[in-house]
């Protein structure tokens, strides 16, 4: 294997882990655990949602995010409820405790995307997305032929 190439794949997923981290950090700095904050981030983000469209979004395991709906279902800071066509799968929503607890993480979250995007650009933020969606189809095409 050349050793350009595996230095590059070292540093593109280093890159990628260290992105991961820093996200672990800044909740850590709300008190926040990471999971707590990709929940609530979602929510607060993009509206109600159910547990499977967060385990499919995040690729997350279902035990661990219906753990974390639990405890913040029981913090207040969370509800659900069933639609009318499925009494199953509970879609969750934002209480209004829940945007006190994570609007400031949220906010810092919000400042640290707009600085990104002012210092990056649209045209490299468009690239990046593009490219890191692109990788991860590889990824996927390559575990599934495994």
């Amino acid at each position: 294997m050349d050793e350009t190439y595996t230095h590059s794949m070292i540093d593109i997923n280093m890159s990628v882990n260290q992105i991961r981290g820093s996200l672990v950090q800044m909740a850590k700095k709300y008190d926040v655990n990471y999971h707590e904050m990709v929940l609530m981030y979602h929510l607060y983000r993009s509206g109600d949602c159910t547990q499977k469209q967060i385990c499919d979004y995040y690729l997350l395991p279902k035990q661990t995010v219906n753990n974390i709906v639990m405890a913040m279902k029981d913090a207040g800071n969370i509800d659900w409820y069933f639609t009318a066509t499925n009494k199953k799968e509970k879609v969750l929503t934002i209480t209004e405790k829940g945007l006190d607890y994570i609007s400031n993480l949220v906010l810092s979250m919000n400042s640290t995307e707009e600085t990104i995007e002012n210092i990056l650009g649209a045209e490299k933020i468009t690239a990046l997305v593009d490219l890191l969606s692109e990788y991860n189809s590889i990824i996927k095409a390559s575990i599934a032929s495994i």
